[in-house]
């Protein structure tokens, strides 16, 4: 049944298509793929996973560990060199940022060995794994908070009674405790009590959780909800999460430490520069408001991606920004995007000119569309358009809808958002100073043209990018064609003159 309701979706695609809803399909794109210059350092093409909806290992309809691992060829081949994973720890929930056991996995995942064999077997093919570490609150069903909430309301003595915030009247940002006069901090959900992170006993714990799974190899962790360890102190939400970063290098030098920072770039700056942490999320670059797609629809364009180029990067400062176009909490960037197949293809080649990690969410790279509730946005990843091991829809799903073909038609297709996604991540792994660079922007007097070179180390490449929506030529831009990302069409170069199709990128190397 899933099969058929699958194929009805990608006939209904195509039919549309047909009719002229969406803009024709690229003709060839231009160069191949090129051989990979990786550095053995934090930068990498990062791929975000919800296991629960990835794929299906064991046939009971929900994506597992298992499945991670049988896709990891898919992953590197298409030029993520990292993967997080979305909480795996066990949970009474689908979304599981309510933990119940840190030192665990989630039974519908699979087992603490089915983990380390994907640590593994990634490891082996280049892949770093970071995992989501949630050390804001718990679930209510964790044995912490079981054991704090009996002792607080019956008076008795427990070690953990001080591990959570306690009142004993009405108070904002509070739960109430069944019919009783106990409140605990619950900033998310009255199912998710908050910790109190100022007890030494609780970071004690929380340590000792990231040692266990850095000894199993975790490369790192993504923080979750940063900005709410501390409500109204973002000075001691920072130092936390340098102190996160200092007991994780203690475990493992080479841990990567990546937090969710929700708010403007400024806030973004003061985490940066306020703790050791390797990256916070670029949230001003994503979605509807953010940089990349108000690129594509300002009337100045160049001007505002060049000015977008120097904010991510200054944000960083000295650390690795993280730009993205969307994750599990925002509508899904095909859908911002119109769903337009060639403004998707455009938005990530944008992405991919940023230096730092990108992070690109399962399912972005064929299209995948969802935004009316949470669950819809995490359903199951399109293999193919017959529904291989495709997972049921997480609980609350009220839509499931496939926009584009599946990944086994799109790798076929040379032409497609799929192997556009992978010439993208194949460039950033070829020239070490696209993801890692200063920028220097070169002058050129058209509005739709902008060049900038990047230089790291010995190696300066420079970025051309036509964001005209018609065929530009292109003069007085020196370096030699060494790989082109086109919408549609393609690029190229004669006596130094560059002639570049509409949303086109043309990467010269210096």
């Amino acid at each position: 049944m899933r099969g058929k309701k699958l194929l009805a979706l990608a006939a209904a695609a195509v039919t549309a298509l047909s009719a002229g809803m969406f803009a024709p399909a690229c003709s060839t794109q231009t160069g191949g793929l090129l051989e990979e210059n990786i550095i053995d350092d934090k930068y990498d093409n990062y791929y975000e996973i919800f296991v629960y909806s990835f794929n299906d290992s064991d046939g009971d309809g929900i994506g597992d560990l298992n499945g991670v691992t049988q896709k990891l060829d898919y992953i590197r081949d298409m030029g993520y060199t990292g993967i997080w994973l979305m909480p795996i720890h066990k949970s009474p929930s689908y979304h599981k940022y309510d933990v119940t056991d840190y030192r665990t996995v989630d039974e519908q995942y699979g087992t603490i060995e089915d983990y380390q064999n994907l640590v593994s077997a990634a490891h082996e093919r280049g892949i770093k794994v970071i995992i989501d570490l949630v050390l804001n609150h718990t679930s209510t069903r964790n044995s912490w908070f079981l054991q704090a909430v009996s002792a607080v309301t019956n008076g008795t003595e427990s070690q953990y009674s001080d591990w959570y915030n306690f009142v004993d009247t009405p108070t904002q940002g509070y739960a109430q405790w069944g019919g009783t006069d106990v409140y605990y901090e619950a900033r998310f959900d009255s199912g998710m009590p908050d910790l109190n992170l100022d007890n030494p006993e609780v970071r004690e714990e929380l340590s000792s959780v990231m040692e266990f799974w850095l000894n199993m190899g975790t490369d790192g962790f993504r923080l979750d909800a940063c900005t709410s360890y501390y409500t109204d102190s973002m000075s001691k939400s920072i130092a936390f999460c340098d102190w996160v970063k200092k007991e994780a290098v203690s475990y493992n030098p080479d841990a990567y430490i990546v937090g969710e920072v929700w708010s403007d770039i400024g806030t973004i700056s003061s985490y940066y520069s306020g703790s050791d942490a390797d990256s916070f999320f670029c949230f001003p670059a994503s979605q509807a408001s953010g940089y990349v797609n108000q690129t594509l629809l300002s009337f100045t364009p160049a001007d505002y991606f060049w000015n977008s180029v120097k904010n991510v990067a200054n944000s960083a400062g000295d650390g690795i920004a993280a730009p993205f176009l969307g994750n599990h909490d925002t509508g899904r960037i095909a859908g911002t995007l119109w769903r337009r197949a060639e403004r998707v293809k455009f938005a990530y080649g944008l992405l991919s000119m940023y230096s730092g990690n990108t992070f690109t969410y399962y399912g972005d790279e064929i299209g995948m569309v969802g935004s009316a509730n949470d669950p819809d946005k995490r359903i199951g990843m399109l293999w193919d358009n017959e529904g291989t091991n495709l997972t049921n829809p997480p609980p609350g799903s009220t839509t499931q809808e496939y926009e584009f073909d599946g990944v086994a038609e799109q790798l076929a297709d040379e032409n497609s958002i799929l192997n556009y996604y992978k010439k993208c991540n194949n460039a950033r792994n070829a020239f070490p100073a696209l993801m890692r660079g200063q920028a220097q922007r070169v002058d050129y007097s058209d509005e739709y043209i902008l060049a900038f070179t990047k230089t790291y180390g010995d190696e300066t490449i420079t970025v051309v990018i036509n964001f005209a929506e018609e065929q530009k030529t292109v003069s007085g831009i020196a370096g030699d064609l060494a790989q082109t990302l086109c919408v549609e069409g393609e690029i190229t170069q004669q006596s130094g003159q560059l002639t570049m199709p509409s949303y086109s990128i043309a990467i010269l190397k210096n």
